[in-house]
């Protein structure tokens, strides 16, 4: 049976619900929001943990149609593979295509901040910090699924660690300093309050989330796969809000208002307010480690597996669909994202890169609740069903609205060049696919 299974390319199994928790939470990163604080404090006049409340109640509606999803389909192509069969090839390739560019472009997103801060730290060129972070990631990932996943843990117990040791220290900073309290501003401050900003801070959060959805690229890793995933899918996000509302809520309190030295290291600065230098580089030393080698070996793996999807449905060459012998990884896709990654750092600058993960991200999540709407009415004939994917996709398509007009603008790009490319591998969308499936 072990040789059957892998002359037909499977993947190993060994992965359970809170194996793939721990995964995505260290995807988005317990303490994501200290890296991009400033920038989205200055954007909302403030408005922080509104910006992440608002992203959390957006990714809720996403998280739980991918839910539903993952119990009827529990396949490695993510929201690929839950478009394509709901409503059809086409469709699905397009879905897929949407995701690639979130994906394809997470991995040099979080390399190049990491990369540019142990630069700034220690003197050293972003160049050399970027192709260690790269050649860890890839040697992690091709290695197999379990070193990836004990990786994962450790990473995100580190990250717990820095959290709780930010928490504590703001909960005693704010309830000894005179003229720092508890109270609701940075929810809603009447004097610097427009929706309009919030909205605009809330579409940059929401990349804190992204991330989440990786863990259904691993499905067919999983034991168990439609109940695991579904339930860990649903456990996710709740728990994300939390720790994200939480620190960005004491960050607002310890440092009222949105003035800083320097808002792209903000974050690092209310830590030093709070808690001194230990404080302030056990911040930078876990956020580092976090977007550089835990981001990066994530995304890394999340990208392969919907290549290797795309791969084996023939969207893609067949290359992408090769699974290593021994380690049972898709090791093939996993090199070519590596390859592709680093010229990315260097020809794209983090706010294109930032945008267009957003516009990717939210675009797949807009034709993934599309397309729940479509299984609950159509085939399913559940049609009260689709209120929570209605909801998702209005919410969804709120935040999308949001984006900058370029990154509208490229991504919109990508979707055409997508769309050219599928009609030339369909001879003009009359099959499925030309490209060789063997």
């Amino acid at each position: 049976m072990a040789q059957q299974a892998e002359e037909k390319g499977q993947l190993r199994r060994v992965l359970g619900t809170w194996d793939l928790v721990a995964f995505a939470i260290m995807t988005m990163v317990p303490i994501a929001p200290m890296g991009i604080y400033g920038v989205i404090a200055l954007i909302s006049h403030g408005h922080v943990p509104l910006a992440y409340a608002i992203s959390a109640v957006a990714m809720f509606f996403t998280a739980w149609g991918y839910a539903q999803f993952a119990l009827r389909y529990p396949e490695a192509g993510s929201v690929y593979a839950y478009v394509r069969e709901t409503a059809g090839s086409h469709l699905g390739f397009l879905a897929g295509w949407a995701i690639l560019l979130d994906y394809v472009l997470v991995p040099a997103l979080v390399i190049m901040v990491s990369a540019l801060w142990l630069e700034a730290l220690t003197g050293i060129t972003m160049v050399l910090w970027a192709l260690i972070f790269v050649a860890v990631a890839t040697v992690l990932n091709v290695m197999g699924i379990e070193l990836t996943s004990r990786t994962a843990w450790a990473l995100f117990l580190f990250e717990s660690f820095v959290l709780v040791a930010f928490i504590v220290a703001a909960v005693y900073k704010i309830a000894t300093t005179p003229g720092l309290s508890f109270n609701l501003l940075p929810f809603y401050d009447p004097s610097t309050f427009q929706f309009q900003l919030v909205l605009a801070g809330t579409s940059i959060a929401v990349l804190s989330f992204l991330g989440f959805d990786i863990m259904t690229t691993l499905a067919e890793e999983t034991v168990e796969a439609r109940r695991n995933v579904s339930r860990a899918v649903r456990l996710v996000i709740p728990l994300v809000a939390i720790m994200f509302v939480l620190q960005t809520y004491l960050g607002a309190l310890a440092h009222p208002g949105y003035s800083f030295a320097d808002p792209d290291v903000a974050f690092f600065e209310i830590a030093k307010e709070v808690g001194g230098s230990w404080l302030q580089f056990l911040a930078v030393l876990g956020t580092v480690l976090a977007w550089g080698v835990g981001d990066t070996m994530a995304a890394q793996a999340g990208i392969s597996r919907v290549l290797f999807s795309m791969g084996r449905q023939g969207h893609l060459p067949r290359f992408f669909a090769t699974v290593h012998p021994r380690y049972k990884t898709p090791y093939a896709a996993t090199l070519f994202v590596a390859v592709i990654t680093l010229p990315l750092v260097y020809l794209l600058t983090l706010k294109d890169i930032t945008s267009l993960v957003n516009f990717g991200a939210l675009s797949a999540f807009m034709g993934m609740h599309l397309s729940l709407i479509y299984l609950f009415l159509r085939k399913e004939k559940a049609g009260w069903s689709i209120l929570m994917p209605i909801i998702g996709l209005i919410i969804t398509g709120a935040v999308w609205w949001g984006l900058d007009v370029l990154a509208k603008d490229l991504g919109f790009i990508w979707l055409g060049v997508g769309l050219v490319y599928l009609a030339f591998i369909t001879r003009g969308f009359r099959q499925k696919t030309v490209l060789p499936l063997e």
